[in-house]
């Protein structure tokens, strides 16, 4: 089973995901996105090209007519008004997942390698109560960074990998948990998400509800 039919598995209705190749030309940028290119080397350009055009695959699953996706001031993707969505990419794999704002306050998606963890980040990543296995230290970053950006258009601060503990569990569901607070969240915020994994590739996937 390919990664994405993996992810889809845990996916609800009225929320698409989407793929598409970084290595690809990069072919189907709008003007809008343009805008953002002018400093991208040649493979970062095929990575960006690759993110919106699978965004707007996805959006088209869910009925949504193409739109834009212009870089926002933190680099994340600047979705239109009904939609949240987010992308990763390494670089062989680019996914984008997209749902309605009004069904969910924020969705997050992150890829990564099936490899180590290099041993000089582990530290960085991963809290003094948090595996220091690099193998698990790749899970928990995985993790993390799906759940930042599941919450990061709710928030006004950017955490640090410090900031939240994952816990690890052997079905492939994970607990988030913030540590400190992080208006709307309140410190000890619990957030679920889902890990699965392919011989390449490992996935995090996390979804909040809108209230």
């Amino acid at each position: 089973m390919s990664l994405s039919d993996r992810l889809r598995a845990h996916l609800p209705a009225r929320v698409a995901l989407a793929g598409g190749d970084p290595r690809a030309p990069a072919t189907g940028l709008l003007p809008q996105e343009e805008a953002a290119t002018d400093r991208m080397v040649p493979a970062r350009l095929r990575e960006f090209a690759a993110g919106r055009r699978a965004a707007r695959a996805a959006m088209a699953t869910l009925g949504h007519g193409p739109a834009a996706l212009p870089m926002g001031p933190d680099r994340a993707p600047l979705w239109p008004a009904t939609l949240t969505g987010a992308i990763s990419h390494d670089a062989t794999t680019c996914l984008a997942l997209v749902g309605w704002r009004n069904d969910w306050a924020g969705l997050g998606l992150d890829i990564e390698p099936a490899t180590p963890l290099p041993a000089d980040l582990v530290a960085t990543i991963c809290t003094p109560d948090e595996s220091t296995d690099p193998t698990t230290a790749r899970a928990l970053f995985c993790a993390k960074e799906a759940t930042y950006k599941a919450i990061s258009a709710q928030i006004r601060t950017i955490p640090t990998f410090h900031d939240m503990t994952v816990a690890l569990h052997a079905d492939g569901s994970f607990i988030a948990r913030l540590i400190p607070a992080f208006a709307p969240f309140q410190a000890g915020a619990r957030i679920d998400g889902h890990l699965v994994t392919t011989p390449t590739h490992l996935a995090a996937l996390v979804l909040i509800r809108a209230a």
